[in-house]
């Protein structure tokens, strides 16, 4: 009996080691880093990020400085490089910011952290700067007790680093846990034999997806988005709403207005076909996303509510021909046409509305084969149909609509809901083209999967030219993204 305990003992153990055994071989055969090695990386990590927090801390004390001096050798009026000096701060103060959250590789300092808050109110003091010459002293203190703060290595900072957010974390050590799923190359050669034999014994179509009646598809971060309670504090200062708000401003400052539209995810329309015991939820304020759209409408925010549109199209659904795909996160073409019609409806009421320019655009039928991204990511392909669609393809006298950043006066950011049947097949036939139909009018885009929360967002910034002779934004994003976004709710400021 000993014997047999020490002979699986020592077969459980090598069961355990062969991953890492795996990944340090494939390290060595081909130079890419050994993942192990982040854990010693992001153990050292807060010791050289104290130090770039006080030489990041004392610069922006000598620019603030730098910045006052400017302005009294001009007998207190402001030179000419004031702006530019104004902005190089402001990018200093970015970057403390980033060093500040960036506590190790895996495992982001919280942004709700009172330290984070309090460079966030200076940020936004620094952006109100030139219209408020009062807040100048409150830069002043807050610069100073940031200099104090951060004047040399604090080891209690360094061991609450440890604690609540590296090595001795639990939330950390998921996260490693969840890298070395996705990365090591023993996982990624045995993946797909688990998957096939999960899906084909089990009927389980693993962790990306959750099946539903009829065979659909849902997106696991859909669903974890729509049952799990709001992941920021409504009064923080920073959260999608006060993004939103900061977005609007910095397009204020350039006379372009700013339109929200939030996508529904799928089980936010189709609760009961998740799941028929919410058959009775169904059209119901039961949505996070939902409750966002509503609270900036409080707030005078521009905003198309998609919610109430979808639920009173969804009743229209024939067998086949949904609002949204069986096995994929994204609408039908037939859900992106209703929901274009619902924002050219909205932007027609607005002053926009007269000053358009016009182009004659037609339609034509088209078809195209959909395999889901949900099982594709949940690698299963094999599993289900490739679903056909049919779609309407917008054309001008050139042939398929194309982007216009000359001639449009409106500049749509948005992700991969802007993306599906307008730059894949069947082109030019997503809600874009349909919006651009409805209008008749030359519209342009920047589109960013996965990435509208903040990214789209910084490729904007990047290249804030293509705003000359915009006067509106719309700003389309998945609600799912409230919770998920890439990059998170960043304020971005425009070049």
């Amino acid at each position: 009996m000993k014997r047999h305990y020490v002979f699986f003992t020592a077969i459980f153990f090598l069961m355990l080691l062969l991953p890492v055994s795996w990944e340090l071989v494939h390290s060595i055969r081909t130079g890419e880093p050994f993942a192990p090695l982040d854990l010693v990386k992001d153990f050292l990590s807060p010791f050289s990020r104290e130090k770039k927090l006080q030489k990041q801390s004392s610069e922006i004390q000598s620019d603030l400085q730098a910045l006052v001096a400017e302005i009294e050798t001009e007998n207190g009026e402001r030179s000419d490089s004031f702006t530019e000096m104004l902005s190089d701060l402001e990018t200093k103060v970015q970057d403390f910011k980033r060093t500040l959250l960036e506590v190790n590789s895996l495992l982001p300092l919280d942004s709700t952290e009172e330290s984070v808050q309090k460079i966030s109110v200076f940020e936004r003091l620094l952006g109100e700067w030139e219209s408020e010459e009062s807040v100048r002293d409150s830069l002043f203190k807050m610069a100073q007790d940031l200099q104090k703060n951060y004047a040399g290595i604090s080891w209690s900072r360094i061991f609450d680093s440890w604690i609540h957010h590296g090595l001795f974390s639990g939330k950390y050590l998921r996260a490693y846990e969840n890298r070395l799923e996705k990365e090591n190359t023993f996982v990624k050669k045995t993946r797909p034999i688990y998957q096939t034999f999960s899906w084909k014994v089990l009927h389980d179509p693993g962790e990306k997806a959750v099946l539903a009646d009829s065979n659909f598809l849902f997106y696991r971060q859909d669903v974890d988005f729509l049952v799990k309670p709001a992941p920021w504090k409504m009064d923080s200062l920073e959260n999608p709403i006060e993004a939103v708000l900061d977005f609007r401003n910095e397009l204020a400052k350039r006379g372009v207005e700013l339109l929200v539209v939030v996508v529904p995810g799928k089980p936010s329309i189709y609760p009961e076909i998740l799941n028929p015991i919410l058959y009775g939820l169904s059209g119901l304020n039961i949505s996070l996303g939902r409750r966002f759209v509503d609270t900036l409408q409080t707030l005078n925010v521009n905003v198309v509510n998609l919610y109430p549109v979808l639920q009173a199209a969804k009743q229209k659904d024939r067998a086949g021909d949904f609002l949204y795909l069986n096995t994929d996160t994204h609408w039908t073409p037939r859900g992106a046409k209703i929901a274009a019609k619902a924002i050219a409806e909205k932007v027609r009421k607005m002053p926009i509305a007269n000053e358009l320019p016009h182009e004659n655009f037609t339609d034509s039928l088209v078809s195209a084969d959909r395999t889901g991204d949900v099982a594709t990511m949940a690698d299963l392909e094999y599993a289900f149909p490739v679903q056909t669609v049919e779609a309407y393809q917008i054309k001008n006298a050139k042939g398929p609509r194309q982007n216009d950043f000359r001639k449009s006066k409106i500049l749509i950011l948005g992700d991969s809901y802007s993306r599906i049947y307008e730059t894949d097949a069947p082109m030019s036939a997503g809600w874009i083209s349909q919006f651009a139909s409805e209008l008749q009018t030359p519209v342009a885009a920047i589109v960013s999967d996965g990435g509208a929360s903040t990214l789209v967002r910084e490729k904007l910034a990047r290249k804030s030219g293509v705003l000359k002779g915009k006067k509106l934004v719309v700003w389309e994003f998945v609600e799912r993204d409230l919770r998920f976004g890439a990059e998170g709710w960043k304020k971005v400021r425009l070049e």
